[in-house]
Parts: C-alpha cells; structure tokens; sequence
C-alpha cells in the first residue's frame, strides 16, 4: 500500500475509533437507549449528527455514523419512500432515511448507490432479523418475480449495462447496494462455503433481497459489488425462486489491467484483502499457490467468481450469460438481448444505447482522479501465464491467447 493510502486509511481508522471508542459512549449514556424496545414491531431510531465516511464506503455499519437516540417507531416506519435497507449484520438490519429531494436510485448522478446512502443519511433505524422475518411473513408471499439480478466479477462493464437500463426507465436500477455485499461478506466469513445446502440462510437471504426491493409492483435491477459476491449464487433461487439473474464478464487480462488502473500501486494489498474475504476454500487456495507478483491477487479473484457460475451453471439453464466483448463488438445486437431478457420492449433500444455516449463512472469517485484514466499500466506475461496455468489446474477454466479470453461456455 502506498504511503499515501495508508495515511489515508489510518485516518479513517483514527476518526472510527474517535467517534466509537470517545464520543459515541458519553451520547448513548445521556440520550440511551436504557432498553430495547418492548414490542416485537418497533424498531430503534437515530439521529445522525455526523456521517463518518469509512475508508471502504460500501462496508456500511453503526459506526460509520455518530448517533442521537431518539426512540422507538412502528414497522410501517420502514415503509417510507425515503427510507431504504442500508447494511445487514449477524443481529439486525440497518435502515436509512436520507435528505429530502435525493434520489438514491439515480445512477446517473450517483454510479454506487452504497455512497449516496450514506452521505445522504439523515436517520438510522435499526431491527433485529426476527422482527424482520415475522413482518415479512405476515405480508403477501413474495418469490423475486420483479427482480432482476447481474451477477458479475467486477471491470466488466456491468455498471455501463445498470446505466443503460437506467435510462430506458423501466426499472429501479440499484448499483451495487451495500446489503447485498454485506451479506455474501457475512457468509463468507463461514467455516463451510455457502452451497446449495446452505438452506439455514435462505430467510437472512430472501429478507434482504426483498428489502433491496420492497415495492412488488415494481421491476429492480440489482447490479451488485462484483468481487466476493458470486458465493451468493446458489442460494438466491433457493430463496426467490422468480428471481432473474444473468452473468456478465469479460477476458481476464483487460479485467485486471481496468482494477491495476485503479488501484495502481496498492494493487496486490488491494487484493490480498479482497481476498480475505472471499469464502474459505478459495482463501486456502490462494494461500498455497501465490508467488507475490503484484497482478496474481486480482486474476485469482476473478477466476474464483468465474469458478463460482461454472458450478452453478452446470444443471441450470436459467442463468444467462453477457460479456462485454459482445457490447463492444455489437452494440446493437447486444442492446437488443440485453432488452429481451429483462422484458423490456425493444422501442427503447435508442434511449438504452444513448448511455454508450457518456461515462458510466463519471461521478464515482473510484475515477476522480484524471491520473487514473490516463496511468499507463500493463499486465506482464509472467503473471498471465500464470493466472493461465491456476485457472487449468484448479478450476477447469480455460484461458486463450494473450487477452485470457474464457473458453469456457457460458449459456
């Protein structure tokens, strides 16, 4: 990691521990809560005094605010149109409620939505999964049928796919919400790999999706956080049965080389913590055959997120697949599948192409610095043939020519 960065980043670890270890105590002590709440349909709410903008954005918990108590509120609370699902944790699920007149699900304004949640929050509200579970189940039953979902392994243009969506304004496109990658972080954190079986996490999976996308009547895109979320692949139809998904990717060696542009020096510390947080038989293959070429970490992230869909794929023929070779290839082509398979008519086309015009990114602050788009980086032949020969040996994935274009076959 940079100097720099790590200056940054101690920062950001200082101010947590000011307003948690410091501040925080001496407020929950004059304002409490002195006991939870005594119904099973009221929640906690906060007020946010300040926003404590964290190192890593989307890793969104109680303290990346400084907080007010100021009671408790009925279930419907949760209901409000400006009031949306911001984190889930081992216990609870975490609300917000932002600022009047921000639209967080505007991807062209805000390309994340992690980032606008939390600037613009104004109100935590905090439920414990019980409650949440009951609640959901007293409504009318729910199978994903309205949710459409991209699964991705990052740098693969996913986010250029949720944007041209966005301007079709057929869905309520989420760019990757903050819940989602909270939980896979959670299940990955287990002693087991998630798998089909893992049917104990089938309720925390379906109340967070539903949560994600509370209104039925509506059609949501989710293009989440690519990196360490494909480990929630087969448990999302288990969970909502209706639910869409579809597979975005590109060639291995121009994935990498897009992250090494944005995490230029620091991108083996940048991967190496990624990779911690990838499931556990993935972090114990990585510990037996890394070497420390700075590139190795984000080609094994990848393959394990390609590795990831392979399995899944193997019995199902449901799960499509996109790849951003195709969308640079045949705009046109692409577009118009891309548009069937969300069930979008096609008299939109024009309106979906018209966000190849623009840039995706352009208000994230992953590429706020004119440097990043102009570094010149490149992926030495070393580290491809390397990632080759992992990715032959340990998860039959087959990489062609000097681009590590998948040969696999994707449906």
């Amino acid at each position: 990691m940079s100097f720099k960065n790590k200056v940054k980043y101690g920062m950001a670890v200082l101010r947590v521990f000011f307003i948690t270890r410091l501040i925080q105590p001496f407020l929950r002590l004059i304002f409490g809560p002195y006991r939870p709440p005594n119904s099973d349909d009221q929640i906690l709410t906060y007020a946010i005094l300040a926003n404590n903008k964290p190192y890593y954005e989307f890793k969104h918990q109680k303290h990346s605010f400084l907080l007010k108590y100021q009671g408790t509120k009925d279930l419907r609370y949760l209901e409000r149109v400006d009031v949306s699902l911001y984190s889930v944790n081992k216990e609870e699920f975490l609300f917000v409620r932002t600022r009047p007149g921000v639209d967080i699900y505007n991807v062209e304004k805000h390309p994340f939505m992690y980032s606008i949640q939390h600037s613009a929050a104004v109100e935590l509200l905090i439920v414990p999964h019980d409650t949440i579970f009951k609640y959901l189940r007293n409504k009318t039953v729910q199978v994903g049928s309205n949710i459409y979902y991209v699964h991705n392994h990052g740098r693969c243009g996913s986010t250029l796919v949720a944007a041209m969506i966005y301007q079709t304004n057929q869905c309520i496109v989420l760019s990757e919400p903050a819940p989602i990658v909270n939980l896979a972080w959670m299940l990955n954190e287990k002693n087991c790999p998630p798998s089909r079986k893992s049917v104990e996490y089938l309720d925390l999976v379906r109340a967070t999706f539903l949560l994600t996308c509370p209104d039925p009547n509506k059609k949501y895109l989710i293009k989440p956080w690519g990196i360490q979320t494909l480990s929630l692949l087969p448990l999302i139809h288990q969970a909502l049965p209706g639910i869409r998904e579809f597979f975005m990717y590109r060639s291995i060696s121009p994935t990498v080389l897009s992250f090494k542009k944005i995490f230029l020096d620091d991108l083996y510390a940048m991967g190496e913590t990624a990779i911690s947080m990838l499931p556990i038989n993935y972090r114990l293959l990585w510990n037996k055959i890394k070497q420390g070429d700075e590139e190795e970490a984000f080609f094994f992230i990848v393959l394990c997120q390609l590795h990831a869909c392979i399995l899944e794929i193997q019995d199902r023929v449901d799960i499509k697949s996109f790849t951003y070779e195709s969308l640079i290839e045949n705009r046109e082509l692409f577009t118009s599948r891309l548009l069937k398979e969300l069930d979008i008519e096609e008299n939109h086309h024009s309106e979906a192409l018209s966000a190849l015009k623009r840039d995706s990114q352009a208000n994230s602050n992953l590429l706020s610095q004119k440097s990043l788009r102009n570094k010149n980086v490149t992926i030495t032949k070393s580290s491809l043939e390397w990632a080759k020969k992992i990715a032959f040996e340990h998860f039959e994935i087959y990489l062609e020519g000097t681009e590590g274009k998948i040969a696999n076959q994707f449906i």
